[in-house]
């Protein structure tokens, strides 16, 4: 058991970076570079636009170059090992000019830092999104090391929303502005060295399997054939509606909380209380998972975000910082299970394509899935800003207004129609998005006893040479998650012998 626990928290520990470096730089990097260092706004929307565009490149190139890898390090764990040095280095230099004193010069710079984070980030997170089918078969034990990874991706979100700005005030100042540039140094160099040696964890923690057949050269057009996967884009449209809604709700719920309910000074203690829900959910999620099948926790939870979303249409001014924080709690059911679910059911979409193609290509799925995941969020995102810009707001105005003024009153500055919008926006969009996830999760065909059938007809091939062992019930348990006829799949599979 203690071995276990052991594997399952090093394996985990690839998270702490996902989670936490996600979270600082969603919250400080735009604010770090107009604000601290005085770079114009234009600018720094355009360096975030490049830098999402080649990360969403990367993730798809790292996952093949993972499928091809032979080492005597495996062809995941290398990258893991690989990437401690430069994932200390490019967290650091997204906080660090060197000096560069002209804004062209930093726009270069800051740039280039983005796109090396963006490289550096997929070269080891898209091998870690891949190797857990490696590590094990079992369906329940995906699901035991996914719901600890989301444990510690949730806890390490919560500190890194915490406590870098209290070592950038510590060590620079307490007004945002140039003067914080030391702080920032120190926290980026603290954060740079702990995220780093996270991977040295995970390389030491985990394991692949030995009987990995020789990589063979898939062409560009062949990356296409994941969407010939039926379980795969049923799974895709539960993990993309559910993921565009969590980056909306947070890029939404700052400006909701400040200027729809005016309880900025409680935004910290408001997001808290969902991070922390998250992560103290996480474990029964997990158990409700093991029990009853992998999309189930998204039965209850998704319909308990869905219902509390509604009640922030009727919220304004007066309300009480316990109701937003309890609904806060509810949303973390939904998000909670979300994030079990879809990471969890992931691992099982690669052995449905090895019994589908007789190849094992978790990389290319890997790399698919984070690419279509950054494309759509990120146009998603875009996309509310021109809305929230159509209706007369802008965050990046709003933002410098803010920061450069004192007592700045965010109901005079914003208009009852801008108020209005962002609360439809906040409320709406998420709950349609939600509505897709629930939709395709009732769709989905994948339960235990329907997996143990596709592992036993891996075996079989692999053993024997053909499928006929299976009974009758497990060749209808093959066909309906994989979409395919026996005899189809038995050609597939004789082709790639």
């Amino acid at each position: 058991m203690g071995n276990k626990l052991k594997a399952k928290l090093c394996y985990a520990s690839g998270d702490i970076y996902g989670g936490g470096a996600f979270m600082i730089f969603s919250l400080l990097f735009m604010n770090f570079l107009v604000l601290v260092e005085g770079l114009p706004v234009v600018a720094t929307t355009i360096i975030i636009f490049i830098g999402r565009l080649w990360d969403a490149i990367t993730d798809s190139v790292m996952g093949r170059i993972s499928d091809i890898t032979r080492s005597r390090f495996g062809r995941r764990r290398v990258y893991f090992l690989i990437g401690i040095i430069p994932v200390f280095l490019s967290f650091f230099m997204l906080f660090y000019s060197f000096g560069i004193q002209s804004d062209m010069g930093k726009i270069v710079y800051y740039t280039l830092s983005y796109m090396l984070f963006g490289t550096v980030f997929s070269i080891v997170m898209v091998p870690y999104n891949a190797i857990l089918s490696d590590m094990t078969s079992d369906y329940n034990e995906r699901t035991s090391f996914t719901t600890i990874r989301m444990i510690c991706s949730g806890g390490a979100a919560l500190i890194c929303a915490v406590v870098p700005s209290i070592v950038i005030k510590t060590f620079g100042a307490d007004a945002i502005g140039p003067s914080q540039i030391p702080g920032y140094v120190v926290m980026s160099l603290i954060f740079g060295i702990f995220f780093g040696l996270c991977w040295l964890l995970v390389f030491f923690g985990t394991w692949e399997k030995k009987d990995i057949p020789e990589p063979e050269k898939i062409p560009l057009k062949s990356w296409l054939t994941v969407f010939t996967n039926k379980a795969y884009k049923n799974f895709l449209g539960i993990f993309l509606s559910f993921q565009i809604a969590v980056d909306l709700v947070l890029a939404l719920f700052i400006f909701y909380v400040d200027i729809v309910v005016l309880q900025y000074q409680n935004y910290e203690l408001i997001v808290g209380t969902l991070l922390v829900c998250s992560m103290l959910l996480m474990a029964l999620q997990g158990r409700l998972a093991e029990k009853k099948g992998k999309a189930f926790p998204l039965y209850i939870g998704i319909p308990v975000w869905m219902a509390s979303s509604l009640v922030f249409i009727w919220l304004g001014p007066g309300v009480h910082t316990a109701v937003l924080c309890a609904l806060a709690a509810l949303i973390a059911a939904g998000s909670s299970a979300g994030n079990l679910s879809t990471w969890s059911m992931l691992a099982d979409i690669y052995d449905i394509d090895e019994i589908r193609t007789g190849k094992r290509r978790e990389g290319l799925y890997a790399g698919m899935t984070t690419f279509l995941r950054k494309f759509a969020s990120g146009a998603a995102v875009l996309l509310m800003g021109f809305g929230l810009q159509a209706m007369g707001f802008d965050q990046n105005e709003y933002s410098v207004l803010k920061a450069g003024m004192n007592n700045f009153d965010p109901a005079s500055y914003a208009q009852s129609g801008v108020v209005t919008g962002i609360k439809w926006m906040f409320v709406l969009i998420p709950f349609i998005l939600l509505a897709f996830c629930l939709f395709f999760a009732l769709k989905n065909k994948i339960t235990k006893q329907r997996f143990d059938s596709i592992l036993k007809g891996i075996n079989e091939f692999k053993t024997k040479g053909d499928i006929d062992a299976l009974s009758d019930q497990e060749k209808a348990d093959v066909q309906l998650v994989t979409g395919m006829e026996i005899n189809e799949l038995w050609d597939n599979l004789s082709g790639a012998k």
